[in-house]
C-alpha cells in the first residue's frame, strides 16, 4: 500500500503547467472514467480574488440549509487534502491515495491511446471528480485554478456560474488588460446557465454581460454601493445587502477583513439565484459560521495571516486596515512572478511600526534584497529587517512585539508555512 508521503512526492514531481494540451485531451481521460464530472450539480467559481472565500460561504450556507456539499479549491496551505472536502470535512489520506492510484491507471491507458500527459492541476481535478461522483452530493462547488476559458474545471456542467472580483494577476497568461482577463474568466459561462458576478467599475462586468448575452445566460450583478457596513468590531463585521435582486439586513461575518463583506454578499446572491426558497435565517447562520483558513485568519491573539498575493488583494487589505486604531507589524514574503512593487506601493501607505521581509520556501520566492529596496522607497523611516527564512522572521517579530498586531502577508505559500510551524509555537 502506498504511503501518503509517497503519493505527495509523486504528485509534486508532476509539472504544475504542462505543454498546451487542449481540453479535449483531459476530456478523453474523463471519457475513460465514464465522465464522473457529469454526475455532479456544479456551482462554478472564477475570478481573481475571493474565489476561495466565496466558495466557502456558499458551501456553508448550503450545508446550513441541509444540503450535502463537495468543495474543490486551490491551492492548499499545508496538506493537499484541503483541496477536497465533503460537507467541509477534508477527504482522508486513504481516499486520496486510492483515487491517485486509480488516476495513474487511467493515465497509463490514456498514454497507450496516444493522449498527452496530464498536468498537476488536471490530475487533482480528475481525482476530485472521481471522489465526489461516488458520494451522494447535492452540490459540488468548483473553484477554477487559473483563468476560466481553458481551465480544467470548465469541463464540468454547472447549474450556476459565479465570477468574483477581477484585477491584474497572471497577466502573462490571461492578458494585460482588465477586459482581457475578464474575457478569460467569463469563459466559464455556459449556454443558458445563470451568472452571478461582482459589478465593479473597472470594465470587467461589461465583458461578463456581453459573454452572458451571447450564451443566453441571465446575469446578476452585485455593486459595492448595494452593501452597507453597519458595525465593525474587533473580529466581526455587521452588514446589509440592498440590491435590486435581494435585500437582507443583520448579516455578520466573523472577520477583521472588510473584503469578506463583498465575498459573503456575492455568495448570498448566488444561493438566492439558485435556491430562492432558502430562508434568511439559514443565510445568516451560514455566513456567520463560515471558516476559511489563510484569509485574515487570527492564528493567535493579535496574530493574523492573509494570502493576499496581487495588487487587487492588497488594496482590499489596505481598505481593511486604513481605519484601524491599532499599531501593526508586517511580515512579508512574495513570489517573484507577482507585481510586488505595486503591492508594496499600496502597503507603503499604511503606518507600519516595523516590517520583516523574508523568503517563502519555494524556488519562486522573490529576492529579499529587491523587496526590501521597494519597501525603503515606499515607507519613510520605518525600520525594515530582512531574514533568510519565514520561521526566523516570524519568531523575531513575535519576540519584538509588545501590544501591536502582526500581519503575515504576500503569499498563500507564506500563510501555509506560518500556519504549519505556528502549531509548534502557540
Amino acid at each position: 500500500m502506498m504511503t501518503y508521503s509517497e503519493m505527495e512526492r509523486e504528485l509534486n514531481e508532476i509539472p504544475k503547467f504542462g505543454a498546451k494540451a487542449s481540453l479535449s485531451n483531459l476530456s478523453a481521460y474523463l471519457e475513460l472514467a465514464n465522465h464522473p464530472e457529469r454526475n455532479l450539480r456544479v456551482i462554478h467559481i472564477a475570478g481573481t480574488n475571493g474565489k476561495g472565500s466565496v466558495s466557502a460561504y456558499i458551501d456553508s450556507i448550503l450545508r446550513q440549509a441541509g444540503y450535502t456539499t463537495a468543495l474543490f479549491t486551490s491551492p492548499h496551505l499545508i496538506k493537499i487534502n484541503e483541496r477536497f472536502r465533503i460537507n467541509f470535512k477534508e477527504c482522508s489520506d486513504e481516499e486520496l491515495i486510492n483515487v491517485w492510484c486509480s488516476v495513474k491507471d487511467y493515465m497509463v491507458k490514456g498514454e497507450e491511446k496516444g493522449l498527452q500527459s496530464l498536468t498537476f492541476f488536471e490530475i487533482l481535478f480528475f481525482m476530485g471528480m472521481l471522489i465526489f461522483s461516488e458520494k451522494a452530493i447535492d452540490y459540488c462547488i468548483l473553484e477554477t485554478g487559473l483563468g476560466g476559458r481553458l481551465d480544467a474545471t470548465v469541463l464540468s456542467n454547472p447549474v450556476l456560474s459565479v465570477i468574483t472580483s477581477i484585477s491584474y494577476d497572471h497577466t502573462e497568461i490571461l492578458g494585460d488588460t482588465i477586459e482581457k482577463i475578464a474575457a478569460e474568466k467569463a469563459g466559464i459561462i455556459k449556454e443558458g446557465i445563470p451568472v452571478v458576478a461582482i459589478d465593479e467599475e473597472n470594465g470587467a462586468f461589461s465583458v461578463i454581460e456581453r459573454t452572458a448575452k451571447e450564451k443566453n445566460a441571465p446575469v446578476y450583478g452585485l455593486k459595492s454601493q448595494e452593501l452597507t457596513i453597519l458595525k465593525k468590531c474587533e473580529n466581526t463585521i455587521d452588514f446589509s445587502i440592498n440590491s435590486r435582486y435581494y435585500k437582507i439586513s443583520n448579516l455578520k461575518v466573523k472577520s477583521y477583513a472588510s473584503y469578506q463583506v463583498q465575498n459573503a454578499a456575492l455568495a448570498v446572491l448566488a444561493v438566492k439565484v439558485l435556491l430562492p426558497e432558502v430562508s434568511q435565517d439559514v443565510i445568516r447562520e451560514g455566513i456567520v459560521k463560515m471558516y476559511w483558513p489563510g484569509r485574515m485568519e487570527e492564528i493567535a491573539e493579535n496574530v493574523y495571516v492573509d494570502g493576499a498575493h496581487n495588487p487587487g488583494a492588497v488594496h482590499q487589505i489596505y481598505n481593511s486596515l486604513t481605519d484601524s486604531d491599532k499599531e501593526w507589524l508586517l511580515l512579508f514574503a512574495v513570489c517573484s512572478d507577482k507585481d510586488y512593487s505595486e503591492m508594496i506601493r499600496v502597503l507603503g501607505r499604511l503606518p507600519w511600526k516595523r516590517i520583516y521581509i523574508t523568503k517563502i520556501d519555494s524556488a519562486r520566492g522573490a529576492d529579499t534584497a529587491a523587496v526590501k529596496q521597494c519597501f525603503k522607497e515606499e515607507t519613510a523611516g520605518c525600520p525594515i529587517y530582512e531574514y533568510d527564512n519565514a520561521r526566523t522572521a516570524f519568531e523575531t517579530a513575535l519576540k519584538d512585539r509588545e501590544y501591536e498586531n502582526l500581519l503575515c502577508l504576500g503569499s498563500l505559500y507564506l500563510a501555509g508555512e506560518i500556519k504549519d510551524f505556528a502549531t509548534t509555537i502557540f
